[in-house]
């Protein structure tokens, strides 16, 4: 059975994405953009002014969800719907709540409760219509922030957070053309396949979604940027990238393969599909090289579990 993940943007507010236990082949980051929905409206305020969060939620449920069976799985997943306050999660970890709040990866929080797994909660929250209105009038960008600042301002208030950040030297990869260049085409020159408009319909072509089965996984993308590819590397190598590449702007592709690493495989695995490092180099022309860098980290001081509510 083929398994499809929508993933336009990171650090966007998204639908509600459902994840049966133990399908996922990579870690995917949990904060994607809504499919399919309006851009919001421009901001009057120039562009040179900072943008300074302030919103927060008027009312919240956090849960931890003890009734979890792991021997039939569970769903997770979950955002904001788009352009409100509204934020809703299924059998999240600290760790995927952490991460969204703060716009991270696992890897860079340091300090992680260790809760016995699987602690995994369940989160509703929302503010009023007038919020609603005020946050739909922001840009994409500052909508964002607006979120994460409410769910920064949530975790303080029921997980009794405290946190500061440090930029640590430490591993990372950088992201280099291979030998030939960048086999990436321009953005808008990879016309969508049949599959694509039956699966899409009317809805406007997705920036980035992944398919998966037990063949492996494939990446499509249409006018990608980049920057927001370097994201979803990391999230999958786990370890910050360095774009090295000097490639800027949007891109179509496709990136089929299976598992992360060649050196993860057996000596007499004759797969033909390619693992994602060997995958890069084929196919896009990019290759990752195990380097030192700065790393930006997320330090944990102080979190508790929430009380019932």
């Amino acid at each position: 059975m083929m398994t499809e993940y929508t993933l336009p943007s990171l650090k966007l507010g998204a639908n509600p994405l459902l994840i049966a236990a133990g399908l996922m082949a990579l870690a995917v980051p949990f904060s994607f953009a809504q499919a399919g929905a309006a851009a919001a409206p421009a901001s009057s305020l120039p562009a040179s002014v900072p943008y300074v969060a302030t919103m927060t939620f008027d009312v919240a449920s956090v849960r931890e969800n003890k009734k979890i069976d792991m021997s039939v799985g569970y769903t997770m997943g979950g955002w904001f719907v788009a352009h409100t306050t509204t934020f809703r999660v299924t059998n999240l970890a600290i760790e995927d709540l952490l991460a969204d709040a703060y716009g991270v990866q696992h890897y860079q929080i340091v300090n992680a409760p260790p809760w016995p797994w699987p602690t995994l909660f369940m989160v509703e929250a929302k503010s009023d219509s007038e919020a609603d209105a005020k946050l739909a009038a922001l840009t994409e960008k500052q909508q964002a922030a607006e979120q994460q600042h409410m769910l920064q301002s949530l975790l303080e208030d029921r997980f009794k957070l405290k946190t500061h950040w440090e930029t640590r030297e430490g591993d990372v990869y950088n992201l280099v053309l291979a030998k030939g260049g960048s086999k990436m085409s321009p953005a808008g020159s990879m016309p969508q396949s049949e599959q694509e408009k039956e699966q899409f319909g009317d809805q406007p072509v997705q920036p980035l979604f992944q398919r998966c089965d037990g063949q492996g996984c494939v990446f499509i993308a249409h006018a990608y940027p980049m920057d927001e590819w370097i994201e979803m590397l990391a999230a999958n190598f786990g370890r910050t990238v360095i774009n090295k590449t000097e490639l800027t702007g949007k891109y179509d592709f496709v990136l089929k393969y299976k598992g992360r690493w060649d050196r993860d495989r057996p000596a007499d695995d004759m797969d033909p599909t390619p693992p994602m490092d060997q995958a890069l180099e084929r196919e896009l022309g990019l290759k990752v090289e195990a380097a030192r860098g700065p790393v930006r980290m997320l330090i944990i001081d102080h979190i508790e579990k929430p009380s019932e509510n």
